[in-house]
């Protein structure tokens, strides 16, 4: 849910319960005014009462008019306080009951006792309640209504600042080399979360060029260096004047530089698919690649005595680096080769946008998930980087490809949906 929308809701719902449990309470405490002033009026046809009868010593004529009502009833019981309360009146003209309020008070006059009883009808009070809610109710939803107008359009232009950096966060892209540009705001917010951003791509499209030709100058100047030392252990093995045992020191270290430099170069390829150097994408054919690939391995393939099934059809164009599709097919072919067995068997098929190299081999110890993590190897096979699938791994989620592990049957399947 978006952060707009969210606001929203939680705001409006807020005013909603907010304004009706105001309006509960604005209407019980109008009522309980307006039903005061009602006794108050009652009370004053009291005190009205008793003075008529202190001066003239008789009771003033009763009353029956639509709203008020005065009645005597002489009566042996005498009230030590007036009772006031609320009743239903009957209205023959309208065939209904009404809401009043009943006023009964004790009165001597000319010697005999009397039970003063006033009625006011409520009715008006009712009604004044009534319009008076729906007034506010009236009210209410207006305000809703431009609440609602003034969050759907001007809160709405107010986050215009925060969406087109959003936007800039979105496309912004380390290969372009060119630091996220915003536009100026006049809200402090926006302004200060625009100069952090802005200075944010800066330090990282810095340290990423640093990084960058750190890495690429490291590898070119540990390459050399390797290369000079492979060279020169060539020169010693063809030398006479070492003994055997010198001899497969020799191999060994030449043996551990070659790897040494595989690494380096494994490492790199990583780095820049990390850092997508290889954004250049064309239509390729992984049926020829992988028929090329094949071509390139038939001699170690032969030589462990491997048979190999080929099953290419020519549908599989893929909208990729063309170098990164052959080092992803490299790979796989390579693994299959490095962790088959003598005499043992490859099957490489492509069809149908599909990619699946599979290979004997002993069974597989640990998570077959972690096959694809950097340095991740078969114990088996010593000779292994542990860096073939990782790259394989890399390459797949940049393209976003599936890459998928089985085993069964002794076969270990690796495939890549397209």
């Amino acid at each position: 849910m978006k952060l707009f929308a969210k606001y929203n809701r939680i705001n409006i719902a807020a005013t909603i319960f907010v304004l009706l449990a105001g309006g509960c309470c604005y209407y019980f405490i109008l009522r309980f005014v307006l039903i005061h002033q009602l006794d108050k009026d009652l009370k004053i046809e009291e005190q009205e009462i008793k003075d008529h009868v202190k001066e003239n010593n008789s009771l003033p004529n009763a009353a029956n008019y639509k709203d008020q009502k005065i009645v005597y009833e002489s009566s042996t019981r005498i009230l030590g306080k007036r009772e006031i309360k609320s009743i239903s009146i009957y209205d023959s003209a309208e065939d209904e009951t009404t809401p009043g309020r009943q006023l009964v008070f004790s009165i001597n006059s000319a010697g005999k006792n009397y039970l003063v009883t006033i009625t006011k009808s409520q009715q008006e009070t009712e009604d004044l309640v009534q319009l008076i809610v729906l007034l506010t109710l009236a009210i209410v939803v207006v305000l809703l209504l431009v609440l609602f107008i003034i969050n759907r359009f001007v809160l709405n232009k107010l986050w215009l600042p925060f969406n087109d950096t959003l936007s800039e966060l979105k496309k912004f892209d380390l290969s372009n080399k060119r630091s996220i540009q915003l536009e100026p705001s006049n809200i402090n917010e926006f302004r200060e979360l625009n100069i952090a951003v802005t200075e944010m791509s800066r330090a990282v499209l810095k340290d990423y060029e640093a990084l960058k030709s750190f890495t690429e100058n490291a590898s070119h100047e540990i390459q050399t260096p390797l290369a000079v030392i492979n060279s020169k252990l060539e020169l010693l093995i063809q030398s006479e004047n070492f003994s055997e045992q010198q001899v497969q020191y020799i191999q060994h270290i030449q043996a551990e530089t070659s790897r040494l430099s595989k690494l380096n170069q494994s490492l790199l390829l990583l780095t820049k698919i990390d850092n997508q150097q290889f954004k250049h994408t064309e239509e390729v054919d992984i049926g020829k690649i992988a028929a090329k690939q094949l071509n390139n391995y038939e001699e170690l393939i032969a030589a462990k005595g491997i048979t190999l099934t080929k099953d290419i059809a020519g549908d599989c164009i893929v909208s990729m680096n063309e170098i990164m599709a052959e080092v992803l097919v490299a790979n796989l072919i390579t693994n299959a080769i490095k962790h088959n067995i003598d005499n043992g068997t490859i099957s490489v098929a492509v069809n149908n946008k599909k990619l699946a190299v599979a290979n004997t081999g002993p069974v597989l110890e640990g998570d077959p998930a972690a096959m694809f993590e950097r340095f991740k190897k078969d114990k088996v096979n010593s000779d292994s980087l542990g860096l073939g699938l990782s790259i394989v791994k890399k390459i797949t989620e940049q393209y976003g490809f599936a890459v998928a592990y089985s085993y069964a049957g002794k076969i270990h399947t690796v495939s890549i949906d397209f």
